[in-house]
């Protein structure tokens, strides 16, 4: 029989740094950052979605991948990080799993079709700061939050399944040519839902590493990187053990070993000028079944990172709101129930998500933290 909490963590996306991993030999990403050739602007039309194929970048299977590009006619640049489920052994990869191991046009098809319409990267949905951005869709199938750079077999020697948990190699194979294709852009958005919430915080510091002259934004939706044990301490070190994440996050954040919620702090100590904003539902069904087995518990853990760690930031904000009744995160959602809507079902003391996220992106002083009372 399959363990409950392996059965739930098939949803669970995260993320993070565990009891000793490699030490760290300095902080942040060093000297210029590796270019490669840039998408022409022939394969991106103005204001619709064009596939870009990598040969260098790869799926849990092995297959190749690419990402989509919605080219706008200004000069801001969103970054967003697709998500879906997790996977750190032979239970959570290869038994039953939902993680996705493949990803190609025809799978961006369907979610552009599915998803992207009742979605933050819906170019009709961005906030009107944003209206003319060039949008960037990284998609996810490599099962390790977008941060992993390892390639593991799982199994015997009766049964084995191979998976390349590449997230964050991919990420950096991108920016090769989203670099030079984006050189200067004025905003700069990174943003992303699930699994992709931690994709955006965990790969954030190489994605500013591309373009450190921008006006910088984090938006982790439901991507909770929670304080300290409110992560199980045993799943973090399996995640780090099989994704590789030394990669990724021990160039940005010494604490996250034993603390997640350090990331937050990491990048707010790197970069003081940009906004970072964490939302999820306050009883997320999901997460809050995955991390503490009862919904008060993870709305405790989750007030726990506002008053912590993100409120004394001077930049950083969260939005929470009361919603319970789905497993639907609030920057990515399926068509229901929402009928294709997320902004109008996101609402929390009289705010709504969308006029929140104008004010962060437009640099709005009044820009505040949202709470359920």
């Amino acid at each position: 029989m399959i363990d409950r909490r392996a059965v739930l963590a098939v949803v669970l996306l995260l993320a993070g740094c565990a009891p000793g991993s490699t030490p760290l030999v300095h902080q942040g990403y060093q000297g210029k950052p590796p270019l490669g050739a840039a998408i022409p602007e022939a394969d991106m039309p103005l204001g619709s979605w064009a596939w870009i194929p990598f040969d260098d970048a790869f799926c849990g299977d092995g297959s190749t991948t690419g990402l989509a590009v919605n080219r706008g006619s200004g000069p801001d640049l969103v970054v967003f990080f697709d998500g879906g489920g997790a996977c750190w052994d032979y239970t959570t990869c290869a038994a039953g799993t939902a993680v996705d191991r493949s990803y190609g046009p025809s799978e961006f098809e369907v979610e552009r079709a599915d998803y992207i319409p009742s979605s933050f990267t819906d170019r009709s949905h961005l906030p009107p700061a944003l209206a003319d951005a060039t949008v960037v869709f990284v998609p996810y199938c490599t099962g390790d939050v977008h941060g992993g750079d390892a390639v593991k077999t799982y199994g015997n020697a009766l049964v084995s399944e191979t998976w390349h948990h590449v997230g964050h190699a991919n990420v950096m194979a991108f920016l090769a040519r989203l670099g030079p294709t984006f050189p200067s852009p004025r905003k700069l958005v990174v943003a992303g839902s699930s699994a992709g919430g931690f994709g955006a915080l965990v790969n954030y510091e190489a994605l500013r590493w591309y373009w450190p002259d921008a006006s910088g934004y984090l938006v982790d939706d439901s991507g909770p990187a929670l304080v300290g044990g409110d992560v199980p301490s045993d799943f973090r070190a399996a995640w780090y053990a099989s994704w590789a994440l030394a990669e990724a996050l021990d160039p940005v954040c010494r604490d996250c070993r034993t603390d997640l919620s350090a990331a937050f702090t990491a990048i707010a100590k790197n970069h003081p000028a940009d906004r970072i904003a964490f939302l999820s539902h306050a009883q997320d069904p999901v997460m809050s079944a995955f991390m503490l087995d009862l919904p008060a518990g993870f709305e405790a853990a989750l007030r726990r990172l506002d008053a912590d760690v993100l409120e004394p930031l001077a930049r950083a904000r969260v939005f929470y709101d009361h919603d319970g009744t789905t497993d639907a995160h609030m920057l990515l959602t399926p068509l229901a129930p929402y009928a294709g809507d997320y902004v109008a079902s996101h609402v929390e003391g009289g705010t709504n998500l969308e006029a929140w996220l104008e004010e962060m992106v437009s640099d709005d002083p009044a820009w505040a933290s949202v709470l359920p009372p």
